[in-house]
């Protein structure tokens, strides 16, 4: 009996310890609201991660096609791919556009056009087009992109969003810059 009583206090003392915690920290800054079932990244595409793509050849010896990137983004599930929905913008002279858009710039004095397009990937990911309007090989540059992926279970319920505006999309899913 003695033995007994032994181990009883024995693991009474040990869940007690085990039970104490050290003194409490002061409380941290409260966190930002967000929404599990949307993903949001800022992604920067370097000039050199845009690959040729080439189409033809033309009577004067120059290749024709458009330049491709293809971006991984776990976020893009079955249920986003089939059901939900997958966003991309282009940061154009510090405002978020909708892809797929036509982007106008300068480059050496002369004005061009390009339309950039975007193909969501089953298996997770994004693949972005960059075609010069005269299908020249004109490399693209570095640019900014955001990607926003939506769950289904959201996406169907959220018909009041103007989603071809990213602040409104920003503001209606509480997501952070």
């Amino acid at each position: 009996m003695k033995k007994l009583s032994l181990i009883c206090m024995t693991v009474l003392a040990i869940s007690f310890l085990a039970s104490c915690r050290g003194p409490q920290g002061p409380q941290g800054p409260a966190g930002h609201d967000g929404n599990a079932n949307v993903a949001s990244s800022t992604l920067t595409i370097y000039d050199g991660d845009w690959k040729w793509n080439h189409f033809y050849t033309d009577d004067d010896g120059n290749e024709r096609g458009q330049y491709v990137v293809t971006i991984d983004y776990p976020a893009i599930n079955n249920n986003v791919y089939n059901y939900g929905a997958v966003l991309v913008y282009m940061d154009v002279n510090g405002a978020w556009s909708q892809v797929p858009l036509t982007y106008y710039y300068e480059l050496d004095g002369g004005l061009y056009e390009a339309s950039i397009e975007v193909a969501t990937l089953s298996d997770g990911g994004v693949s972005l087009f960059w075609t010069e309007s005269d299908l020249w090989q004109v490399r693209p540059g570095t640019h900014r992109f955001k990607v926003v992926a939506i769950e289904a279970t959201v996406y169907k319920d959220r018909s009041d969003v103007d989603y071809s505006n990213y602040e409104a999309v920003k503001t209606a899913f509480q997501l952070a810059d």
